[in-house]
C-alpha cells in the first residue's frame, strides 16, 4: 500500500467521521461594493464543533485564484466568514472550493457571476441546503456571518 492508498484512506475517512464531513460554503460575496475584500461564510450543518485549522477555501476566477488558509473552529450548526485580501480583483465570476487539512475536497460551489458591486451575495436556501446543483443557492442581500434564512431571490 502506497503513499496515494494511504492518502486515499485519510480521506475517506475524513468524509465518514463524525463532524468532518458536515461543513459547507454557505454564502460568498465575488462582487463586493466600494471596493471591499471577497468572501465566503462557512456553515457547520453538523451535531459537533469542527477544528478548521489547515483547512482551505479556493476561489477561482479563470485565470485568478485566491486561497484562504483558515484557522479556529466553527460550532455545531455554527456560521464563520473568512475575507480574501484586499488587493484581490476578481471579475464576478467564480467558483469556490472547500479543502480539509489533508487536501480532500469538502465542498464546491457551481461557476456564479455577479458584476453588481452590491450588497447581494450567493447563499444557500435554506442554510446548509446541499444537492450539488445550482438550485442550492439564492441572489440574495448579505447575511456575512448568520443565517441566511431572512430570505432572498432566487436566481
Amino acid at each position: 500500500m502506497g503513499i496515494k492508498a494511504f492518502f486515499a484512506f485519510l480521506g475517506l475517512f475524513a468524509l465518514c467521521a463524525p463532524g468532518l464531513g458536515d461543513v459547507v460554503i454557505n454564502e460568498f460575496e465575488l462582487s463586493p461594493p466600494d471596493n471591499g475584500t471577497v468572501w465566503v461564510e462557512l456553515y457547520n450543518t453538523g451535531d459537533q464543533a469542527v477544528n478548521l485549522t489547515g483547512w482551505t477555501v479556493n476561489i477561482v476566477d479563470t485565470p485568478w485564484q485566491g486561497l484562504i488558509p483558515l484557522t479556529g473552529s466553527i460550532d455545531a450548526k455554527g456560521f464563520v466568514a473568512f475575507d480574501g485580501q484586499d488587493r484581490w480583483v476578481t471579475t464576478g465570476n467564480g467558483t469556490i472550493f472547500l479543502y480539509n487539512e489533508a487536501g480532500v475536497e469538502m465542498d464546491k460551489t457551481p461557476q456564479q457571476s455577479d458584476m453588481s458591486h452590491s450588497d447581494f451575495t450567493y447563499g444557500r436556501l435554506p442554510d446548509g441546503h446541499k444537492t450539488d446543483t445550482r438550485a442550492d443557492f439564492a441572489f440574495m442581500m448579505a447575511s456575512k456571518g448568520r443565517s441566511n434564512s431572512a430570505g432572498g431571490v432566487k436566481a
